[in-house]
């Protein structure tokens, strides 16, 4: 399945000089007519949006994009600012996680808009259906941040990330404020990558990472076609989003439905089962452990079981009353 390309434009709302534009993959199930729902997934640090479409020569079947799709769902993969084909916002300073949601949120709302116009894609017609935020790792906390913020989806599905979090670095924050927390934490970044000082984004050794990602049954080909599709990330953000306790004001506020997935044997959180308790504001929370699965679910050996588990949820929690 060949994905359509979309360019969604953000400058007015993210206020950071410049033109920004956000590039994003369009999915589209066999009937689009009927589709269930509109999912909007953000990847993870270091990704962009071929974590959701990952082509492995000899190996198929690593696409979660082609998978929801062919269970009747649009799927819109999209790149945040200074990742994957989007736009750098070099005039902002650092780049954080702050300016990355007001983009996000703008492409949600324009998605929406585009979506009932009829207006997204060649071929697709107005369609009217419930919007997914779909997130992993650092993409979770920022789809966190949107619905915190604006509100934008009928529900969210987080994946890989925690209110608190670990197994990221051997060294730790210790800080108690979390703006000093922030800046251990890129210092940390800094000196664990080779990042100089004045560089925004950069790219990360993988190998640093492996063990953390991917469990010891991912095949080596899978492992290296990842590696190979990796993008540059911003320094801020991805030192935000490595220090407990950042999500942890958002996600108290998001109040919609929650699916929680994580990792059976490796990955962020320390206690998949006390998170729960950081999503006070609904009153509708799923939490589903990926059998065997290390952080990257969407390479794991079990990973239809967590794509089915998303299908087959999301009709639950946004099946209108009758």
């Amino acid at each position: 399945m060949a994905p359509q390309e979309l360019v969604f434009d953000v400058t007015g709302q993210v206020g950071a000089g410049g033109t920004l534009t956000q590039a994003a993959w369009l999915f589209t199930p066999p009937e689009p007519q009927k589709a269930v729902a509109a999912l909007l997934c953000l990847a993870g640090g270091t990704y962009d949006k071929r974590y959701w479409h990952l082509e492995v020569p000899g190996h198929p079947g690593y696409s979660f994009a082609e998978h929801l799709a062919g269970q009747g769902y649009l799927v819109i993969a999209l790149d945040h600012l200074g990742v994957g084909d989007s736009s750098d916002p070099t005039s902002a300073g650092p780049v954080g996680l702050e300016l990355l949601a007001r983009g996000d949120a703008a492409v949600a709302a324009q998605l929406t808009e585009r979506l009932r116009a009829g207006t997204l894609a060649d071929g697709l017609p107005p369609l009217t259906v419930p919007l997914i935020g779909v997130g992993h790792s650092m993409g979770s906390c920022l789809t966190t941040m949107v619905q915190a913020t604006a509100g934008a989806y009928d529900a969210v599905v987080l994946l890989g990330y925690g209110v608190q979090i670990a197994n990221v670095y051997e060294e730790t924050t210790d800080a108690t404020d979390l703006a000093a927390r922030i800046e251990q934490s890129e210092a940390i970044f800094r000196k664990m990558n080779g990042v100089e000082s004045g560089e925004v984004s950069c790219v990360v050794p993988r190998g640093n990472l492996h063990h953390i990602f991917h469990a010891p049954d991912v095949p080596p080909e899978v492992i290296a076609a990842d590696d190979a599709a990796e993008s540059r990330v911003p320094v801020r953000a991805a030192s935000e989003v490595t220090t407990p306790g950042y999500v942890q004001r958002y996600a108290a506020q998001v109040d919609v439905p929650v699916f929680l997935g994580l990792g059976a044997g490796l990955d962020v959180s320390p206690d998949p089962h006390l998170e729960p308790g950081g999503y006070r504001a609904t009153g509708d929370i799923e939490v589903y452990l990926v059998p065997g699965s290390h952080h990257c679910h969407n390479f794991a050996s079990e990973r239809r079981a967590l794509w089915n588990r998303i299908a087959a949820w999301v009709p639950t929690v946004t099946r209108v009353a009758v």
